[in-house]
Protein backbone atom coordinates (compact mmCIF):
# COMPACT_ATOMS: atom_id res chain seq x y z
CA UNK A 1 0.00 0.00 0.00
CA UNK A 2 1.36 3.54 -0.72
CA UNK A 3 1.76 6.16 0.79
CA UNK A 4 -1.07 8.35 -1.24
CA UNK A 5 -3.36 4.88 -0.67
CA UNK A 6 -2.92 5.81 3.40
CA UNK A 7 -3.37 9.36 3.07
CA UNK A 8 -6.59 8.61 1.19
CA UNK A 9 -7.69 6.26 3.43
CA UNK A 10 -7.62 9.32 6.60
CA UNK A 11 -9.28 11.47 4.37
CA UNK A 12 -12.13 9.25 3.37
CA UNK A 13 -12.46 8.44 7.63
CA UNK A 14 -12.27 12.03 8.03
CA UNK A 15 -14.96 12.84 5.22
CA UNK A 16 -12.13 14.94 3.66
CA UNK A 17 -12.68 13.91 0.33
CA UNK A 18 -14.41 16.16 -2.44
CA UNK A 19 -17.43 14.66 -4.32
CA UNK A 20 -15.42 13.34 -7.11
CA UNK A 21 -12.31 11.98 -5.50
CA UNK A 22 -14.51 10.32 -2.39
CA UNK A 23 -16.46 9.01 -5.54
CA UNK A 24 -13.29 7.37 -6.94
CA UNK A 25 -11.98 6.18 -3.58
CA UNK A 26 -15.51 4.50 -2.90
CA UNK A 27 -14.88 2.60 -6.44
CA UNK A 28 -11.81 1.80 -4.99
CA UNK A 29 -12.99 -0.10 -1.68
CA UNK A 30 -15.24 -2.02 -4.08
CA UNK A 31 -12.44 -3.75 -5.75
CA UNK A 32 -9.95 -3.58 -2.99
CA UNK A 33 -10.40 -5.69 -0.24
CA UNK A 34 -6.88 -4.87 1.60
CA UNK A 35 -8.06 -1.01 1.17
CA UNK A 36 -11.20 -2.09 3.14
CA UNK A 37 -9.38 -3.98 6.01
CA UNK A 38 -6.95 -0.51 6.46
CA UNK A 39 -9.67 1.72 6.54
CA UNK A 40 -11.60 -0.42 9.13
CA UNK A 41 -8.44 -0.52 11.07
CA UNK A 42 -7.92 3.22 10.81
CA UNK A 43 -11.98 3.71 12.21
CA UNK A 44 -11.02 1.51 15.00
CA UNK A 45 -7.94 3.79 15.77
CA UNK A 46 -10.18 6.85 15.35
CA UNK A 47 -12.64 4.79 17.73
CA UNK A 48 -10.40 3.77 20.67
CA UNK A 49 -9.28 7.54 20.32
CA UNK A 50 -12.08 8.91 20.75
CA UNK A 51 -13.35 6.95 23.87
CA UNK A 52 -10.23 8.36 25.68
CA UNK A 53 -10.55 11.74 25.32
CA UNK A 54 -13.19 13.45 28.23
CA UNK A 55 -15.34 16.40 27.98
CA UNK A 56 -13.60 19.99 28.40
CA UNK A 57 -15.78 23.00 28.58
CA UNK A 58 -14.84 25.46 25.88
CA UNK A 59 -13.62 28.69 26.87
CA UNK A 60 -16.73 31.69 26.52
CA UNK A 61 -13.93 33.75 24.71
CA UNK A 62 -13.69 30.70 21.61
CA UNK A 63 -17.27 31.29 21.15
CA UNK A 64 -16.81 35.57 20.37
CA UNK A 65 -14.47 34.24 18.33
CA UNK A 66 -16.19 32.03 16.34
CA UNK A 67 -18.92 34.71 16.05
CA UNK A 68 -16.86 37.53 14.82
CA UNK A 69 -15.22 35.14 12.02
CA UNK A 70 -18.61 34.13 10.80
CA UNK A 71 -19.71 37.53 10.51
CA UNK A 72 -16.71 38.18 8.11
CA UNK A 73 -14.97 40.27 11.32
CA UNK A 74 -11.49 39.63 12.23
CA UNK A 75 -10.74 39.47 16.06
CA UNK A 76 -7.79 41.11 15.80
CA UNK A 77 -9.43 44.43 14.18
CA UNK A 78 -13.69 43.85 14.59
CA UNK A 79 -13.60 47.21 11.92
CA UNK A 80 -12.11 45.29 9.43
CA UNK A 81 -13.50 42.19 7.72
CA UNK A 82 -11.42 38.98 8.41
CA UNK A 83 -9.32 38.18 4.73
CA UNK A 84 -11.08 35.28 3.20
CA UNK A 85 -8.83 31.93 3.05
CA UNK A 86 -7.68 30.81 -0.58
CA UNK A 87 -8.88 27.58 -1.79
CA UNK A 88 -5.01 26.66 -1.73
CA UNK A 89 -4.88 27.56 1.70
CA UNK A 90 -7.82 25.91 2.38
CA UNK A 91 -6.76 22.17 1.14
CA UNK A 92 -3.73 22.93 3.35
CA UNK A 93 -5.13 23.18 6.39
CA UNK A 94 -7.70 20.10 5.28
CA UNK A 95 -4.29 18.47 4.98
CA UNK A 96 -2.90 19.45 8.06
CA UNK A 97 -5.98 18.90 10.02
CA UNK A 98 -5.74 15.26 8.23
CA UNK A 99 -1.82 14.88 9.23
CA UNK A 100 -2.93 15.48 12.95
CA UNK A 101 -5.17 13.78 13.15
CA UNK A 102 -3.25 10.39 11.41
CA UNK A 103 -0.12 11.10 13.48
CA UNK A 104 -2.76 11.01 17.11
CA UNK A 105 -4.70 8.35 16.09
CA UNK A 106 -2.41 6.05 14.00
CA UNK A 107 0.43 7.24 15.85
CA UNK A 108 -0.59 6.09 19.18
CA UNK A 109 -2.00 2.31 18.17
CA UNK A 110 1.56 2.04 16.01
CA UNK A 111 3.73 3.56 18.82
CA UNK A 112 1.95 1.41 21.47
CA UNK A 113 2.34 -1.67 19.53
CA UNK A 114 4.78 -2.57 16.63
CA UNK A 115 7.54 0.78 17.55
CA UNK A 116 7.35 -0.11 20.88
CA UNK A 117 7.78 -3.74 20.99
CA UNK A 118 10.48 -3.15 18.45
CA UNK A 119 12.02 -0.74 21.04
CA UNK A 120 11.42 -3.06 23.73
CA UNK A 121 12.38 -6.78 23.04
CA UNK A 122 11.16 -9.73 25.55
CA UNK A 123 13.96 -11.30 27.14
CA UNK A 124 12.78 -14.63 27.59
CA UNK A 125 10.27 -16.49 24.57
CA UNK A 126 8.29 -19.69 25.19
CA UNK A 127 6.92 -21.16 22.65
CA UNK A 128 3.65 -23.16 24.72
CA UNK A 129 2.89 -27.12 22.72
CA UNK A 130 -0.38 -28.83 23.14
CA UNK A 131 -0.81 -31.24 25.68
CA UNK A 132 -3.12 -33.96 23.79
CA UNK A 133 -0.34 -36.25 22.43
CA UNK A 134 0.50 -33.86 18.97
CA UNK A 135 2.42 -31.54 20.39
CA UNK A 136 1.49 -28.35 18.35
CA UNK A 137 2.38 -25.10 19.18
CA UNK A 138 -0.95 -23.47 20.28
CA UNK A 139 0.56 -19.66 22.04
CA UNK A 140 3.68 -17.89 22.75
CA UNK A 141 4.57 -16.21 25.71
CA UNK A 142 7.34 -13.39 25.27
CA UNK A 143 8.44 -12.90 28.98
CA UNK A 144 9.96 -9.00 29.48
CA UNK A 145 12.33 -7.62 32.02
CA UNK A 146 9.91 -5.49 34.05
CA UNK A 147 8.05 -9.08 35.31
CA UNK A 148 4.98 -8.80 32.19
CA UNK A 149 4.44 -11.09 30.08
CA UNK A 150 2.87 -11.11 26.61
CA UNK A 151 0.51 -14.07 26.12
CA UNK A 152 -0.43 -14.61 22.12
CA UNK A 153 -2.63 -17.38 21.28
CA UNK A 154 -2.18 -19.17 18.00
CA UNK A 155 -5.18 -21.34 18.01
CA UNK A 156 -8.32 -20.92 19.71
CA UNK A 157 -9.04 -22.89 22.91
CA UNK A 158 -12.10 -24.15 23.72
CA UNK A 159 -13.29 -23.08 27.14
CA UNK A 160 -16.06 -25.38 28.94
CA UNK A 161 -18.81 -23.52 31.02
CA UNK A 162 -17.75 -22.26 34.87
CA UNK A 163 -14.02 -22.74 33.57
CA UNK A 164 -10.97 -19.87 33.01
CA UNK A 165 -7.90 -20.04 31.35
CA UNK A 166 -5.09 -19.60 33.93
CA UNK A 167 -1.25 -18.46 33.01
CA UNK A 168 1.69 -20.32 35.22
CA UNK A 169 4.91 -20.08 35.41
CA UNK A 170 7.86 -22.22 37.54
CA UNK A 171 10.77 -19.62 38.38
CA UNK A 172 12.23 -22.43 40.35
CA UNK A 173 11.64 -25.57 42.45
CA UNK A 174 11.83 -23.64 45.55
CA UNK A 175 9.25 -20.76 44.55
CA UNK A 176 6.47 -23.33 43.10
CA UNK A 177 4.02 -22.22 40.20
CA UNK A 178 3.15 -18.75 39.96
CA UNK A 179 0.04 -17.42 38.29
CA UNK A 180 0.36 -14.29 35.90
CA UNK A 181 -3.32 -14.24 34.95
CA UNK A 182 -6.54 -15.71 33.76
CA UNK A 183 -8.61 -15.17 30.87
CA UNK A 184 -11.57 -16.22 28.75
CA UNK A 185 -11.12 -15.07 25.19
CA UNK A 186 -8.28 -16.41 23.72
CA UNK A 187 -6.31 -12.99 22.83
CA UNK A 188 -2.85 -11.22 22.60
CA UNK A 189 -2.60 -10.27 26.00
CA UNK A 190 -0.49 -7.97 28.59
CA UNK A 191 0.09 -10.25 32.03
CA UNK A 192 1.49 -8.84 34.91
CA UNK A 193 4.45 -10.05 37.18
CA UNK A 194 4.25 -10.84 40.66
CA UNK A 195 7.62 -8.90 41.58
CA UNK A 196 9.16 -12.53 40.07
CA UNK A 197 12.90 -12.78 39.56
CA UNK A 198 13.62 -12.13 35.67
CA UNK A 199 12.92 -15.01 33.40
CA UNK A 200 15.67 -17.87 32.72
CA UNK A 201 16.55 -19.91 30.16
CA UNK A 202 14.23 -23.53 30.60
CA UNK A 203 11.33 -21.63 33.04
CA UNK A 204 8.40 -23.30 32.37
CA UNK A 205 5.26 -21.67 31.03
CA UNK A 206 1.96 -23.09 31.10
CA UNK A 207 -2.21 -22.86 30.67
CA UNK A 208 -4.36 -24.57 32.52
CA UNK A 209 -8.13 -24.64 32.94
CA UNK A 210 -8.89 -23.72 36.32
CA UNK A 211 -12.64 -22.88 37.97
CA UNK A 212 -14.60 -19.74 37.61
CA UNK A 213 -11.80 -16.81 39.54
CA UNK A 214 -8.63 -18.94 38.71
CA UNK A 215 -7.35 -21.60 40.59
CA UNK A 216 -8.52 -21.85 44.65
CA UNK A 217 -5.38 -23.06 46.06
CA UNK A 218 -3.21 -20.90 44.81
CA UNK A 219 -1.32 -23.90 42.47
CA UNK A 220 -2.56 -25.52 39.07
CA UNK A 221 -5.66 -27.82 39.65
CA UNK A 222 -6.70 -28.12 36.27
CA UNK A 223 -5.73 -30.38 33.53
CA UNK A 224 -2.34 -28.29 31.29
CA UNK A 225 -3.44 -27.29 27.65
CA UNK A 226 -0.32 -25.96 27.22
CA UNK A 227 2.70 -25.74 28.19
CA UNK A 228 6.47 -24.92 27.35
CA UNK A 229 10.34 -23.70 28.33
CA UNK A 230 11.39 -20.56 27.89
CA UNK A 231 14.68 -19.28 25.95
CA UNK A 232 16.12 -15.84 25.21
CA UNK A 233 15.63 -14.64 21.53
CA UNK A 234 18.11 -14.62 19.12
Amino acid sequence: MTPEDIERIGEYALDLLDGAERAAFKGRLAAEPELVAALDKFRTHLEKLDDTAGSIAPDPALWDRIALHLDGVSPANPLHPAAPVAANDNRWMRRMALAASVVVSLGVGYLAGTMLTSQRQPVMIAVLLTEDGGAQPAAIIEAYADDSVQLVPLERFILPEDRVFEVWTLPDAETGPVSLGIFEEPQTLRLAGAGLPPAQAGQLYEITLEPEGGSPTGRPTGPILVKGFARPPL
